[in-house]
């Protein structure tokens, strides 16, 4: 589910939270109107106020590790993302001092490379099935080239050096963007923050429940706050999917050398 959620546009995404939050809180809420009518209704009331504070207080050291988390996943997308970019940029600069056919070569698998990342691993990534053991197309014609040309001086035999380790980086720019991408957040860490927001939720209509215009409130804006943090998590959660914060990988595009 969480899964499905983050794979969505953001306004859906948002949308399918809210209500989620909201339907939870309509359920408390209509639960607690009912337990009022029965003797268990005095037990439940008697439970203090004082048993939201620990329980929000775990609920929000969650939620910041997990933003804090997240914020630093999406600190290295851009790192990586610009790696690779950098990474292109030095092969076609590096390729094109290199005498023959060569540097022609390398600026059309360069740009073969670009058009398979916009077109393809893009959209794998976001439906979370990008291949790290797929060779992709454009580095490996360009790697074969590089490899079958014969240096014939050491300045160029240090440039085809350099240039191969330029195409090493993008290959691992590229790696470590997909890793990074399925670095989510675990099934169980959701479970464990819908639970402990069900029960603040819980708590929140036992201690007001003789007064239902308060209950309705407090529910409403605690559920609000809460779909608030889980919304700015998601959207950032998985940087190169749909969410508002993803990678569209426009570095690339700029070093694209046909464009």
């Amino acid at each position: 589910m969480p899964f499905w959620i983050e794979s969505q546009s953001t306004p859906v995404m948002v949308l399918l939270v809210l209500s989620l939050c909201y339907s939870l809180t309509a359920l408390i809420f209509v639960g607690a109107r009912i337990l009022r009518r029965y003797p268990v209704a005095t037990y439940l009331k008697a439970t203090t106020p004082t048993m939201l504070t620990p329980l929000s207080a775990i609920l929000a050291l969650l939620l910041a590790f997990l933003a804090a988390r997240v914020w630093t996943n999406l600190d290295h997308a851009n790192t990586y993302a610009a790696q690779e970019a950098s990474a292109i940029n030095d092969t076609i600069l590096l390729s094109s001092t290199l005498p023959g056919q060569l540097p022609s070569t390398m600026r059309n698998s360069m740009h073969k490379y670009v058009h398979f990342v916009a077109v393809q691993d893009e959209s794998a990534m976001k439906e979370n099935r990008a291949e790290l053991r797929l060779l992709p197309p454009g580095l490996t014609d360009g790697l074969d080239a590089l490899l079958s040309f014969n240096p014939a001086t050491p300045a160029q035999q240090i440039t085809q050096e350099r240039t191969e380790a330029a195409i090493e980086r993008v290959l691992e720019a590229r790696r470590d963007r997909i890793v990074l991408n399925e670095a989510t957040i675990g099934p169980i860490q959701w479970i464990v923050i819908l639970i402990l927001s069900t029960v603040v939720l819980l708590v929140i209509a036992m201690v007001h429940i003789d007064w239902p215009v308060t209950v309705a409130l407090n529910l409403f804006l605690f559920s609000t706050a809460v779909a608030v943090c889980l919304i700015l998590i998601m959207v950032n959660d998985r940087p190169f999917s749909h969410g508002g914060a993803s990678l569209d990988l426009r570095a690339l595009q700029q070093v694209d050398p046909i464009n």
